[in-house]
């Protein structure tokens, strides 16, 4: 199998941990980002039972202010960061940062905004999701500092997110 998957990366207490929604069941926790980047492609080798090269999209959760950030490690990183500030800017007015937290959870629990691009298409944000009744909220930038908001969501046992196929 050749392709490309979603992996998230999120720091867990002093580790990391690494899981893909492509690959239900695997998931990878390593004591630093160094390890965890070296472990990969073994790991998701042995889980596909292949030795063909996998290409990730590597996507970087943090938690802020009650929420979770996930920003994509590619091209526009430096764009989806600063968009990240801006989540992190209206999370700090009280008003908004009240609203921004009571977005819907996925079923971890989690309120998860992913920073996204004009340039970015429907089926990217999808690899990121769980088919299994997860959340996200998209988070893109209009004008200078506004940011517009939208839910997706999979539905519970289908491949079907927010009514897209």
């Amino acid at each position: 199998m050749a392709g490309t998957i979603a992996v998230i990366v999120r720091r867990d207490g002093d580790s990391r941990a690494a899981w893909s929604p492509q690959c239900p069941g695997l998931a990878v926790v390593q004591p630093t980002a160094a390890d965890l980047r070296d472990a990969q492609p073994g790991v998701l080798a042995d889980y596909f039972d292949d030795r063909e090269a996998i290409g990730t999209e590597v996507h970087l959760e943090n938690e802020l202010h009650g929420v979770v950030v996930r920003v994509a490690q590619d091209q526009l990183r430096w764009e989806r960061h600063l968009l990240a500030e801006r989540i992190a800017a209206a999370l700090g007015v009280e008003e908004q940062g009240r609203a921004m937290r009571s977005a819907p959870a996925n079923p971890l629990g989690d309120v998860v905004y992913a920073t996204v691009l004009p340039a970015d298409i429907v089926g990217w944000l999808t690899r990121q999701m769980d088919a299994d009744g997860d959340v996200i909220t998209v988070a893109l930038p209009v004008a200078d500092e506004l940011i517009w908001t939208t839910t997706i969501a999979s539905e519970a046992g289908s491949d079907t997110y927010g009514g897209i196929e």
